[in-house]
């Protein structure tokens, strides 16, 4: 896959969880473009930007016609310049308009870490960069101080990231030398990860949430620890992207992606266009998604009542979720 210098400037700044914008995640909701969710270290959250907003403008453009990737073109721009974005409140049926300045943003790959319940604790993976492992072990011991027995690891919309770092986090749970992956290229088996000693290993319970958009490193830990049955993975098939790319870059700036190898599940499955299924499947549509993702923010500062009368929808229950903490209670109840 070849890719231009704006192409293989993006890759880079995706692969590191780095990115130029106003600090806001879009999709599609009803055929309108909705911000599903506000990130702290961006200048919409400190102007006033919610969750669940409708993007009606860009700079004075009307941009209700306009596809997706149209309205996100017209908000990327370069670090420090204004960007003007009119938006449509649901709480209120009023538009407001925000004048913001695009940044230079780094998100933090664990987010959301929290209690579920008095004994399972919770985290989600954004994706696999540098510190992600550190940054899990660190909310592990957290959660530990807070009582927790089970771990519910969210690798759901998790697109991947660095195969070191997705075996340094299959380490944290696997015993010392059982098999991670095997990488084969066409000349064979090319190289075969062992888990190794790590102070920070745990034996709790583990559930692990994937989904159709699970795939790479995510499949990769998923898989490994599916296999050696230190995990009990809840939701949908994840994505099969099974592959290992070699990335170049040339002095003019463009970049070269070239598929090399692929991956082998310790069972000596591929993972590539076939995907890691889960030991208990839960559904969920797209719909579902994106409603959980705007009550996230919302619920914690309204009522359930509320939030049903500003977006005409009640609350909905992440079924998935709802599962695994199913799973874990049983799991610790056994275990004690």
């Amino acid at each position: 896959d070849y890719m231009t210098p704006n192409d293989y400037e993006e890759f880079n700044m995706a692969a590191n969880q780095e990115y130029v914008g106003v600090g806001i995640e879009v999709g599609q909701f009803s055929g309108r473009i909705i911000i599903s969710q506000v990130f702290e270290q961006g200048s919409a959250g400190a102007g006033g930007i919610l969750a669940g907003d409708f993007i009606v403008g860009v700079d004075g453009v009307d941009t209700r016609e306009e596809s997706l990737r149209e309205v996100i073109d017209r908000i990327r721009g370069e670090p420090g310049s204004m960007v003007s974005l009119e938006i449509e409140r649901p709480i209120t049926a009023e538009e407001h308009s925000f004048e913001l300045e695009r940044r230079a943003i780094a998100l933090d790959s664990v987010v959301d870490i929290e209690m579920a319940t008095d004994t399972v604790g919770y985290m989600r993976v954004r994706q696999f960069i540098d510190e992600t492992d550190l940054e899990m072990v660190s909310a592990i011991h957290t959660l530990n101080a807070q009582g927790m027995q089970g771990l519910i690891l969210d690798l759901r919309e998790n697109p991947g990231g660095r195969l070191d770092i997705a075996v340094r986090m299959a380490e944290v749970f696997l015993e010392e030398g059982q098999k991670i992956l095997t990488v084969q290229s066409r000349r064979g088996v090319e190289e075969v990860f062992y888990a190794e000693a790590t102070m920070d290993a745990t034996q709790q319970p583990l559930v692990i949430l994937i989904d159709g958009n699970s795939a790479s490193a995510s499949e990769i830990l998923s898989g490994a620890l599916r296999d050696h049955e230190r995990a009990v993975l809840v939701g949908e098939k994840s994505y099969g992207k099974g592959s290992v790319q070699s990335v170049y870059s040339f002095a003019d700036g463009d970049g070269l992606k070239l598929t090399s190898a692929r991956y082998l599940l310790p069972s000596g499955e591929a993972i590539n266009g076939t995907g890691v299924y889960p030991n208990v499947t839960v559904a969920r549509t797209t719909e579902e998604g994106i409603l959980l993702m705007l009550q996230e923010h919302h619920l914690r500062n309204m009522s359930s009542a509320a939030f049903t009368n500003a977006f005409g929808f009640a609350p909905v229950e992440d079924s998935q979720r709802l599962v695994a903490e199913q799973i874990l209670d049983a799991l610790i109840e056994t275990k004690d």
